[in-house]
């Protein structure tokens, strides 16, 4: 019996311990600090109550990403407890812009952006709200070609080129009715002599279409 009220007490004495060090961690601020570099990861990437922060719920391409021979519109669809009030995209993650085409700014937001030069790059967008908080980058591809491809005669040499790729190499006799000719590159030489036809145009992966050459 004995032995089991000392055993009660010693379990007793533990939790006091137990109890008055937890305290004097807490006053001290130890627990505090243990507490925020368990969360260090976390507040790398969000300074705040994650709520604040705008979400990005869908960007819509109108290109799907491909190569195309025309404008690109890119609509941005956000949402935020506060109103988003900017919109940053970006060709390299450095070097930010915030002019847009058209927008519908507020808690939630639509925001059209449009390209209408040659080029191909990944395009990062995010949104920021009125207290100053971004969202997560949102990326995607545009790839616009506007160039038409080339054909030039040399003598006996034909040099047909395009900035991006070839797609098919047309010949024609009375440029209405086109037989193609596959290709897969951006640079290629033809014998003219080899050529059973009158003309010729080049078509390229975007659809441009070179001037139409007579080679006969």
């Amino acid at each position: 019996m004995k032995k089991y009220k000392k055993n009660i007490i010693v379990l007793f004495l533990i939790i006091i311990v137990i109890v008055l060090a937890s305290y004097f961690l807490f006053i001290s601020g130890t627990t505090n600090k243990i507490k925020a570099n368990l969360n260090k990861l976390e507040s790398n990437i969000s300074k705040g109550n994650i709520s604040y922060y705008p979400v990005i719920t869908m960007v819509i391409n109108s290109s799907g990403e491909k190569v195309v021979n025309e404008d690109v519109s890119v609509i941005v669809i956000a949402k935020s407890t506060y109103k988003i009030d900017k919109l940053y995209y970006s060709y390299d993650m450095k070097n930010w812009y915030d002019d847009v085409y058209e927008a519908d700014f507020g808690n939630n937001a639509n925001i059209k952006l449009v390209f209408d030069k040659t080029m191909n790059e990944t395009l990062y967008i995010k949104v920021e709200n009125e207290k100053g908080y971004q969202s997560y980058v949102y990326k995607t591809k545009i790839n616009i070609d506007k160039q038409n491809p080339k054909i030039e005669i040399n003598n006996n040499k034909i040099i047909v080129s395009d900035n991006e790729y070839l797609s098919n190499i047309q010949y024609s006799n009375d440029k209405i009715n086109w037989i193609d000719n596959i290709v897969s590159s951006n640079l290629k030489e033809i014998n003219k002599d080899e050529i059973e036809y009158l003309y010729m145009r080049v078509v390229d992966t975007a659809g441009n279409i070179s001037k139409t050459k007579r080679i006969k």
